[in-house]
C-alpha cells in the first residue's frame, strides 16, 4: 500500500511539472490580486466595506458564474476550477489569523476595567442570538443539527465594520466604550459556543452514537481545553522571543510562525486551529506589558492574505443546487438573529440599568457578521456533507452582504443619535 501512495505521489508529481500547473497557480493568483486591488479603490471611493467587495468578487468568479462564460472552454474552466481549490491551504492560514488577533484584543486590564455589566450584555446578546435562530430553523423545519449550527454561528459579530464606523466620525462617549468592548468580547464567546455545538451537531447529523453527557460536554471541553493549552504555550514562547528580538524581519517571522505552526499543530492533534491561536493571541498580550506592536505587523501582513480569504469564500457560493425553501432559510436566520441580537443587548442593558442611550441603541452595532463566521462555516466543510456545508455557507454570505451594507449604516445611525459623533461629515 506504500508502495502504491509513493507510485502516486510520484505520478502526480510529474503530471504537475508536465502540465506546468505551476505557471497557471500564477496567472490565476496574478488575476486575483489585481483584481483585489481594483475592488479596494472602488469601495474606498463609494464607502462601502471592503469585505462586501471582495465577497462579491468572489461570487462573480464562482463555479456556477465561470460556467457560464461563452469564450471560456472547458479545459479553461476546469483549469480554473483547479487552481482554485488548490488555494485551501490560505483558508487555514487566514483563519488562523483572524482567530489570533482576537485573541490579542482581549486583555485581563480589559476585564476588570469593564467590570460585569459589559459581560451581562455580551452573555445575553450571545446567547439571545444562538437561541432564536436555533428555534426559528428548526421551527420552518430544518433539521435540529442544521438549526444548531446556524444558531451557533449567528453569535459572532464581525467588529471591524462597526469600529471603521466609530473611526470615521471621531466618535466618543459611554456607548462607544461600550460598543468597542462588547464587539471586542462576542467573537471569543462565540467561537467557544461554536466549538462547543459543532461536535453535538455532528453526532446528531451522523446518527452513528447516542448522545452522552461525555460526548456532548465532555469531548468539546476537553478539545477546548487542549486548544487553549497549546494556544498558551505557544503564545508564552512567541512573546517572550518578540521581546527578546529587536530587528523587525525577526519579529514578523516569528509572528508569522506561531500563528501557522499553531494552526498547524491544533490540526495534526485533533484540536481547534481557532480556538489555539485565539488563545495564542491572548497569550502574547497578556504575559507581558510591552507593546509588542502586534497590530502594525498584522495589519502589513494580512492584507493580502485577507483579500484572497474573502474572495475564496465568495468563490464557494452555489446558485445551482441550493437546497429547496434556501430564501426562506435565509431571511429567517438573518431576522432571527438581528432580533436576538438586539433585544438580547437592551435587554441585558435594562437588566444592568445602563444610560438610556446605551439601552436604546447598543443593539444597533452588533449587525455585521463576517469574518469569524465565515471562518466557522469553512470549518464544518471538512466534516458534514456537500448539501449541509453548501447550504449553510450560502446562507452566510448572503448574510454577510446583507448585514455589512446595513450595519454601518445602523451604527452611524446609533452614534448620532446618542450624540457622540465628535466630527460630522463635511
Amino acid at each position: 500500500m506504500g508502495i502504491n501512495n509513493l507510485s502516486n505521489l510520484i505520478d502526480a508529481h510529474n503530471w504537475f511539472f508536465n502540465v506546468q500547473a505551476g505557471n497557471k497557480i500564477l496567472y490565476i493568483t496574478a488575476l486575483l490580486v489585481f483584481l483585489a486591488l481594483l475592488i479596494v479603490l472602488i469601495t474606498k471611493r463609494y464607502r462601502i466595506p471592503i469585505v462586501v467587495g471582495y465577497v462579491f468578487l468572489g461570487i462573480l468568479l464562482s463555479e456556477d458564474i465561470i460556467n457560464t462564460l461563452p469564450f471560456l472552454s472547458d479545459i479553461q474552466i476546469e483549469w480554473y476550477l483547479f487552481v482554485v481549490d488548490s488555494f485551501g491551504y490560505l483558508t487555514h492560514i487566514a483563519l488562523g489569523f483572524i482567530a489570533f488577533r482576537i485573541g490579542s484584543e482581549l486583555t485581563i486590564k480589559l476585564f476588570k476595567r469593564l467590570g460585569k455589566d459589559i459581560l451581562v450584555i455580551v452573555i445575553f446578546q450571545t446567547i439571545a442570538a444562538f437561541g432564536l435562530v436555533t428555534l426559528a430553523i428548526y421551527f420552518i423545519g430544518q433539521p435540529l443539527y442544521i438549526s444548531m449550527l446556524l444558531g451557533s454561528i449567528a453569535a459572532a459579530t464581525a467588529p471591524a465594520a462597526t469600529v471603521m464606523v466609530l473611526r470615521e466620525y471621531n466618535s466618543k462617549g459611554p456607548l462607544t466604550s461600550v460598543i468597542m468592548a462588547v464587539v471586542g468580547i462576542d467573537d471569543a464567546l462565540a467561537l467557544i459556543i461554536f466549538s462547543i455545538i459543532e461536535p453535538i451537531s455532528l453526532i446528531i447529523h451522523s446518527g452513528k452514537a447516542e448522545l452522552t453527557i461525555i460526548k456532548t460536554i465532555g469531548i468539546p471541553l476537553i478539545e477546548i481545553t487542549g486548544s487553549l493549552i497549546i494556544g498558551v504555550i505557544i503564545g508564552y514562547l512567541t512573546q517572550y522571543f518578540l521581546i527578546k528580538f529587536k530587528n523587525r524581519t525577526k519579529k514578523i517571522l516569528t509572528l508569522i510562525s506561531a500563528i501557522i505552526g499553531a494552526s498547524a499543530i491544533a490540526i495534526y492533534t485533533g484540536h481547534s486551529p481557532l480556538i489555539t491561536n485565539m488563545a495564542v493571541g491572548f497569550a502574547c498580550k497578556n504575559f507581558t506589558d510591552q507593546n509588542l506592536e502586534i497590530s502594525d505587523y498584522l495589519e502589513i501582513i494580512t492584507v493580502p492574505l485577507y483579500a484572497m480569504f474573502f474572495i475564496l469564500a465568495g468563490t464557494e457560493i452555489k446558485f445551482t443546487g441550493l437546497k429547496p425553501g434556501f430564501s426562506l432559510i435565509t431571511i429567517t436566520y438573518i431576522t432571527a438573529r438581528i432580533i436576538g441580537k438586539v433585544g438580547g443587548a437592551s435587554s441585558a442593558a435594562y437588566l444592568v440599568q445602563a444610560p438610556k442611550k446605551i439601552r436604546k441603541y447598543i443593539g444597533l452595532n452588533l449587525l455585521p457578521q463576517s469574518g469569524v463566521a465565515i471562518a466557522m462555516a469553512y470549518t464544518i466543510q471538512n466534516k458534514f456533507s456537500t448539501s449541509t456545508s453548501t447550504l449553510i455557507f450560502n446562507v452566510l454570505l448572503f448574510t454577510t452582504a446583507f448585514t455589512e451594507i446595513i450595519g454601518p449604516l445602523a451604527t452611524k445611525y446609533s452614534i448620532s443619535k446618542a450624540g457622540e459623533i465628535e466630527k460630522e461629515e463635511n
